[in-house]
């Protein structure tokens, strides 16, 4: 009998409603993408008022980071051509917002935590922990554990999105060949399909709840500490709060707490899920497959495996140490001005440069001493040079260069509502959305849209779009106006919802958005998107309550132990309000 052929995918859709259908079905991104901010432009602009200008563009990128008919980098670009265009800010100006001190942070940072990643320093730890142990540590909910370990670790230390990958390729191939070498058994085996879900899931979860955890180690993080540090009146600067050492004073055990409950989440979803106990030969196949990854390893770790592992230390060390206001000390404490004794002048970035530059410049060994110390031609080292300890090529290559224009968007963004005034109108009306409770239930309002946001679009693109609108309702209101108590408190405490946007930002886990740990799992891991959403979104509750609570109880004792708040002071060498911000000169 023969089989009907298969239709033409060329064959025209005839009729005006299947072509309706099929328009939106597969353009439907383009079409709505572009028709509701191109409505929003016409409708709500007028010539000259531009704090409506800025709004319907702060409308647009919104609508853009949310459908994508774009890519995500594009829509950064929107604030270069358009606040210059309506007269809003001089082009001069808006392109200085693209680029300052916490940006080059985020460039220099991005390449140093690819240090564990460049010698390979990062799938020798994570096999020597997932590889551990006899044939009943590869039981499903063992597994869940040590790779959640893996990933969590790791990812404060290197990439998250490389480890997330590294990991999934070695999880994935193992579990699909014991899912199909066990077909016949299915009435006695568990489903090793269902296992790899959640396993997957685990893994991607543990990787973005540890990337928090240090200040570079997400992109997030790193974009929430840039738009607020430039949110500062003209000629003053916030104090260094968000510094290495108290930031991951306060990230850390939040991170590590997420972590626990997350992976004992994850298990007792192997239990719900899977049900069935795995047998010792297959728990015995699993080993020996995983095994194959790690005896593929060179036996011995080389020097520059350790070189990578102790510079690394060392940077930390060095980032940490370079200034504390809790502490009111550091090493940095000799370049700073009576005027701001707050603020010292060396920054962060500056830390950054020094071990990028030297870690382009150290050999990652020492044959090179050879030169000295051999007697014969023979005994020389081959005449080419030795490669640094860091290579341009994998930095470059593994560098997210689209995510400066993001990141300065945001910066863009705030710069305009302040300039224009739209801080004003904010306060006075949207704002009173979260103002208008107690402070803790705004604050929970807070984290709990920027999750909301982080699995609507990418993390950064939420960060970008969500968290303007929280440094702007830290305006002052009128004295005589009868306002919730909130909103007076959101001036002085203005910095626990910026912390929260940041870190919550972080907690995109239900869908894969590019450049996030959520990516590899369906792309790598093979995890569906239903699995994902299913899975990931007691993880999500988790993080939400965990961070609401840290940031009410917890992040006051790191930052404002006294409780008089955080107010900007005078920029390092320059009398408040007679200078401008770095981002700010025209």
């Amino acid at each position: 009998m023969r089989s009907r052929p298969s239709k033409d995918p060329r064959t025209p859709v005839k009729g005006f409603m299947p072509r309706f259908k099929n328009l939106m079905a597969k353009h439907f991104r383009g079409l709505i993408g572009m028709a509701v901010p191109v409505c929003a432009l016409t409708w709500q602009g007028e010539k000259g008022v531009h704090h409506i200008t800025v709004q319907c563009m702060w409308m647009w990128m919104f609508w853009f980071f949310l459908l994508q008919p774009v890519s995500i980098p594009v829509t950064a670009l929107i604030p270069i051509f358009l606040l210059p265009m309506a007269g809003v800010l001089s082009t001069l100006r808006t392109c200085g917002c693209y680029f300052n001190e916490n940006m080059a942070l985020f460039v220099l940072s991005s390449m140093l935590i690819l240090l564990l990643n460049n010698s390979g320093a990062d799938r020798r730890i994570a096999l020597s922990l997932i590889c551990s142990g006899d044939n009943c540590q590869f039981s499903g909910k063992r597994l869940v554990f040590k790779c959640s370990v893996a990933a969590f670790f790791l990812s404060m230390f290197s990439n998250r999105l490389i480890i997330s990958s590294t990991i999934m390729q070695y999880i994935t191939p193992a579990l699909t060949e014991l899912q199909a070498s066990t077909a016949s058994s299915r009435a006695t085996e568990p489903d090793y399909n269902e296992m790899r879900y959640i396993i997957n899931n685990a893994i991607q979860t543990a990787s973005s709840i540890g990337s928090i955890a240090i200040m570079h180690s997400a992109y997030a993080s790193l974009c929430f500490r840039t738009i607020f540090c430039e949110s500062a009146p003209r000629g003053q600067e916030y104090p260094d709060i968000f510094n290495y050492f108290q930031y991951s004073a306060f990230a850390f055990p939040v991170a590590f707490i997420m972590f626990v409950l997350n992976f004992a989440y994850h298990m007792i979803l192997i239990n719900k899920c899977v049900c069935k106990a795995m047998s010792a030969n297959s728990m015995t196949e699993l080993r020996n497959s995983l095994m194959k990854n790690k005896t593929a390893l060179p036996r011995r770790v080389s020097l520059h495996e350790k070189l990578t592992v102790f510079f690394m230390i060392f940077a930390l060390v060095i980032f940490f140490l370079r200034w504390s206001t809790f502490l009111n000390m550091g090493w940095a404490d000799f370049a700073r001005d009576e005027s701001s004794p707050q603020i010292p002048r060396v920054k962060d970035a500056t830390v950054a440069a020094i071990f990028v530059i030297a870690l382009h410049i150290l050999p990652k060994g020492y044959a090179w001493l050879n030169y000295f110390s051999a007697e014969k031609k023979s005994e020389l080292p081959p005449l080419r040079p030795e490669s640094a300890i860091l290579w341009w090529r994998f930095v470059d290559k593994n560098l997210n260069y689209g995510y400066i224009f993001l990141i300065g968007s945001g910066v863009a963004l705030q710069v305009a509502i302040k300039h224009t005034g739209l801080d004003d109108d904010i306060v006075a009306h949207f704002g009173k959305v979260f103002t208008d409770h107690e402070f803790s239930t705004s604050l929970f309002l807070v984290c709990l849209v920027a999750v909301i946001m982080s699995n609507a679009m990418s993390g950064v693109a939420a960060c970008v779009s969500f968290l303007p609108l929280i440094l702007s309702m830290a305006a002052e209101p009128p004295p005589d106006a009868v306002t919730f108590r909130s909103i007076r408190d959101w001036p002085v405490k203005m910095y626990l919802g910026a912390l929260g946007v940041g870190l919550a930002s972080s907690f995109g886990f239900m869908f894969p958005f590019l450049y996030t740990p959520a990516y590899y799992c369906h792309y790598t891991g093979k995890v569906p998107m239903k699995k994902m959403a299913k899975y990931s979104i007691g993880s999500v509750i988790i993080c939400l309550i965990i961070l609401w609570l840290a940031l009410m109880y917890y992040a006051p004792v790191i930052w404002d132990p006294e409780g008089t708040g955080i107010k900007p002071v005078a920029a390092p060498g320059k009398a408040a309000g007679n200078s401008t911000n770095s981002s700010m000169i025209l």
